[in-house]
């Protein structure tokens, strides 16, 4: 393994029938989310060296919503140091009131079985971190964040982390107060990196590092050790070490040697 640490994406969406060499040439560490719980499934017979596929129900997915049940969810939850994609939409066509009982119902969970959990908010960021702070969850990273500067503020009060795409403004983000150790990056592949002459590939996140080191005043070389350094830092906090791929635990531990 090389010693430089490489590329991280908090948030992408991959087709689980791609082989994992495919994904181990991109040169970054992947953690993949899945729209449902039968996607997620698809994915156990994988066993990928730098890719984490995630548990998910997504909001405006209504299958994903429809059949959510918390013993299926709870017992799945066992072979992943990741929940993702779950959250709120107000654009979706499922009922507010039923998006948010199976996102409480899955952060209830993650109460008592703590993992990484990528949160979706689309027009429902207010109500997103009322759930989130009824919940008292951790690990929660708020994807593709648009909240207003206040809503921001309350969620790093909240302990909420923050993964970022080449179409976000981190400017705003670090205007609104949002402090470096609180970001993480994201490709949101296929959505969130189209539009540049850059790769247009799940974990090409050199331009969010680039995006990062100019809002905030430091190099991508060090926004990128901050990533790990964050990443560390969660993973510690929540017990995922041995969840994670050997490979990807020889690199957080280098991580924590820099």
């Amino acid at each position: 393994m090389s010693r430089a640490l490489p590329p991280l994406d908090l948030h992408a969406h991959i087709d689980p029938t791609i082989e994992p060499r495919e994904l181990e040439s991109l040169g970054a560490v992947v953690f993949a989310a899945t729209r449902s719980t039968e996607e997620f499934q698809r994915t156990r017979r994988r066993s990928d060296a730098v890719t984490v596929w995630g548990l998910g129900c997504h909001p405006g997915v209504q299958a994903a919503q429809s059949s959510y049940d918390k013993v299926r969810f709870e017992a799945l939850l066992a072979r992943t140091p990741l929940v993702s994609e779950v959250g709120l939409d107000g654009s979706s066509r499922v009922p507010m009131q039923r998006q948010v009982e199976v996102f409480a119902s899955i952060l209830a969970q993650l109460g008592q079985t703590p993992r990484l959990v990528s949160v979706h908010s689309a027009r429902a960021t207010k109500r997103t971190l009322e759930v989130i702070e009824q919940s008292g969850a951790r690990g929660v990273i708020l994807h593709w964040w648009l909240g207003s500067d206040a809503e921001s503020r309350r969620a790093v009060e909240l302990g909420c982390l923050f993964s970022v795409n080449r179409s976000m403004d981190v400017a705003r983000l670090q205007a609104a107060g949002v402090p470096i150790t609180s970001l993480l990056p994201e490709t949101d592949h296929p959505s969130g990196n189209r539009g540049t002459d850059e790769p247009q590939q799940p974990g090409w996140t050199l331009d969010v590092e680039l995006a990062i080191a100019s809002a905030y005043g430091t190099t991508p070389e060090e926004v990128r050790l901050q990533f790990w350094r964050t990443l560390v830092g969660q993973v510690d906090e929540l017990g995922l070490l041995s969840l994670l791929p050997p490979v990807v635990q020889a690199m957080l531990a280098h991580a924590r040697e820099r």
